[in-house]
């Protein structure tokens, strides 16, 4: 079995260009589609369709696209391990995240990871849940950094809560208060995060008697900000977020207090390559800093 020509389709599949994949691998444009031709052949069947806008999977590639996506881990992680006895730390992590945690934890997080470990590359995709949970589910991404994951087929470690706020215009009159009662929510012009970027909003409307009215919908977290800071409406979302961006919206804790808790999941801790180990590690003892940092110091 030759791994290349499956790593080649995967890429293909992914860039929905046997070019595109060929200049990312290294290969002539022939070389890859020789490549494509004698894995179907030895398959006995194709894998692929050639559409005017580019590659798609057929019926049968989509069958074995996240099972070669593991063969390809598995490979990968092999790799690692040889590399690593060898005393070479090399490889490729797969990161999808929330776009708060990827616009104000990563940075630092890489920072440091790469310092120790320069040659490995990293590639993060910022998505909501249902993105998210897509990429572990068809093993397009090693590690994910979001909420939610208790309850999926991924392993899971949670490793912070990040309080939810209810956000309001500046000159709202709910503004001057020091928090919000929950049931308050029920009278006013909402705007929602949009499908996928919501379950924890609903989660917290779901104990109101009634939904707010739903005026508008984002998955913008910035467009959403904005708009409650022109008056169009209430939302409600993570301090990680409004902590870090300057704006004139008003953010208040609710009553009682709503969170949320980020975790980390992969695949399988039992499989999973010595590389994300690693990186799973500096995640670990960034959110550990961050939680020292924001400790009170006792009299």
């Amino acid at each position: 079995m030759n791994i290349k020509k499956y790593e080649a389709f995967v890429r293909a599949v992914e860039r929905g260009s046997l070019s595109k994949a060929a200049e990312e691998l290294g290969y002539t444009q022939s070389g890859i589609s020789h490549m494509m031709q004698s894995l179907e052949e030895e398959l006995g069947f194709p894998l692929m369709v050639r559409t005017s806008t580019g590659i798609l999977p057929n019926t049968e590639g989509e069958v074995l696209l996240p099972i070669i996506r593991q063969l390809l881990s598995t490979n990968e992680a092999l790799e690692q391990y040889i590399a690593k006895i060898k005393g070479a730390d090399t490889g490729r992590i797969r990161i999808a995240a929330f776009s708060s945690v990827a616009t104000y934890w990563l940075h630092t997080i890489l920072r440091d990871f790469q310092k120790d470990y320069p040659h490995v590359e990293v590639q993060i995709v910022e998505g909501g849940a249902n993105t998210i949970e897509a990429m572990m589910d068809n093993r397009e991404a090693d590690l994910c950094l979001y909420t939610g994951g208790e309850k999926r087929s991924f392993d899971w470690i949670p490793l912070c809560e990040d309080q939810l706020l209810v956000l309001l215009p500046p000159e709202h009159p709910l503004a001057n208060e020091t928090a919000v009662a929950l049931d308050a929510i029920m009278n006013e012009q909402f705007i929602m995060p949009m499908d996928g970027y919501d379950y924890e909003v609903h989660h917290i409307l779901d104990q109101l008697d009634q939904y707010p009215y739903i005026r508008f919908s984002s998955c913008g977290d910035y467009a959403i900000i904005s708009m409650v800071e022109k008056g169009l409406g209430v939302s409600i979302m993570a301090d990680l977020l409004l902590r870090n961006y300057h704006n004139n919206a008003v953010a208040l804790p609710l009553d009682p207090p709503q969170y949320r808790m980020i975790g980390m999941g992969v695949p399988q801790l039992k499989t999973v390559s010595p590389v994300t180990r690693r990186f799973m590690e500096y995640v670990q003892a960034y959110v550990q800093q961050r939680q020292e940092t924001a400790r009170p110091e006792s009299n």
